[in-house]
This record gives C-alpha cells, sequence and structure tokens, in this order.
C-alpha cells in the first residue's frame, strides 16, 4: 500500500472568523484528533483537495508533516475521518483527521471491486453489487485500497459472499461472512398493463405534490 503525504502547520487561532480569511489566503482549516489533545492545523486548499479526491472516501493511511512554531517539525500518521463542503460546488470547507497509532489495529472500512464479467451475462443476466464495501481490522500501515473478487464464474442466480473474498495476510474481516457482494440476476420482465398510467389518474392517497412539497432545508453554518 502507498502511504499518502500532506504538509500542514499547527493553526494559530481558531473559530469562524480565523478560517474564513484561511480560506481566502487559499488555505484549509483543519484539526488532528486521537492521540492526546486535538491540534487545530492548516494546509494548502489545493493539495487537500487533491488528497480528498485521491482517496475516493476510502481509509488509508496518510503522512502528516506537522510544522509548529519554532520551526519545529514532526510526523503524524492520521486517518481522514470526515470532511466538510459547500452546498454547491462541493468545495471543502474543513477537514477532520484521526491519529492512529501504527503499531496498534484499527477498524476500517474498504472498498470491494469485481474483477472480470460473469458468464451469466452472455444469457441476458445482469452482474448486481449488493454490499460496496467491508469493515477489516489490521494495521494501519497494511489497509488495502481495496480488495477485489473476481466474478467470471457467475451464472444466472449464482452470488458471492464476504466469505468469498480473498483477505491479505495481517487482515482480519469484521463483516458478516455471509453477506451477499455480488449477485447475477435474470433481466426484469416489466408488465405493460402494470407499468402504464392511465390519463386522469387519481393520485396515490399521502403523496405530497409538487406546490406543497416543503423547501429543503439550508445547510448548517460552517464549521469554524
Amino acid at each position: 500500500m502507498t502511504e499518502m503525504t500532506l504538509t500542514a502547520s499547527v493553526r494559530q487561532g481558531t473559530g469562524k472568523g480565523v478560517a474564513r480569511k484561511l480560506r481566502q489566503a487559499g488555505q484549509l482549516p483543519a484539526i488532528v484528533y486521537g492521540v492526546g489533545e486535538p491540534v487545530p492545523i492548516q494546509c494548502d486548499a489545493h493539495e487537500a483537495d487533491l488528497l480528498v479526491h485521491a482517496l475516493h472516501g476510502s481509509e488509508r493511511l496518510i503522512s502528516l508533516q506537522l510544522s509548529g512554531s519554532g520551526g519545529s517539525e514532526q510526523q503524524r500518521h492520521v486517518l481522514l475521518k470526515s470532511v466538510q463542503t459547500t452546498a454547491v460546488g462541493a468545495k471543502l470547507l474543513h477537514i477532520d483527521f484521526h491519529e492512529v497509532d501504527v503499531t496498534k489495529t484499527v477498524h476500517v472500512s474498504v472498498e470491494v471491486h469485481a474483477q472480470g464479467k460473469p458468464v451469466g451475462e452472455k444469457e441476458g443476466g445482469i452482474l448486481q453489487q449488493v454490499t460496496y464495501e467491508v469493515h477489516i481490522e489490521c494495521l494501519p500501515t497494511i489497509i488495502p485500497e481495496f480488495l477485489t473478487l473476481d466474478v467470471s464464474g457467475l451464472q444466472i442466480g449464482d452470488s458471492l459472499h464476504v466469505s468469498d473474498l480473498p483477505f491479505p495476510e495481517g487482515v482480519k474481516v469484521l463483516s458478516a461472512l455471509e453477506d451477499t457482494l455480488f449477485v447475477v440476476v435474470a433481466p426484469r420482465v416489466e408488465e405493460e398493463a402494470a407499468a402504464a398510467v392511465e390519463p386522469g389518474a387519481v393520485p396515490v392517497e399521502g403523496a405530497a405534490s409538487a406546490e406543497g412539497a416543503a423547501a429543503p432545508k439550508a445547510e448548517g453554518e460552517d464549521k469554524e
């Protein structure tokens, strides 16, 4: 597994006003929880955006190169736990990191990817992924980027489960082994009579009309 890196510095001052000025200067406010007291930090907004997109929501070990007051520097190992973005455009506003001890195991979620094309698709079958990630326990240094499962042997009606996954050495599965990951289903036969909507049909009782629908709730204020 390739360890990701991020350069940051200890942030002087907190609050919404400070965070707003940081963003205007191209910096992103963040915080590190975990070992010891929470540490407010700041990092280059573009660098942080590239990191978040590279992770694709996965939990992978990040080497945080942190500089403090007086020119001191230290390395911390963290996992990205949550991000706050704008409601429009998904622009980063704030990141939460969780510091980990690389000598102790952690519980994380890892995506599952399909490999190959099921033979059942030749008969019109459709591959469906039921579960997209599994929960595992391992050292932070060996967290897989993702897990791959060969689906090429699946016929219509066949399925694969968590128990079929090949787990790397040192990785312990926490998800239920019987949980279904992939299944090949027969194509659905839609009955036109059931799908057709007759003109002048009476709406189902309790259905909300567009005119009477409640306006969407506004996003909460910035975290800082």
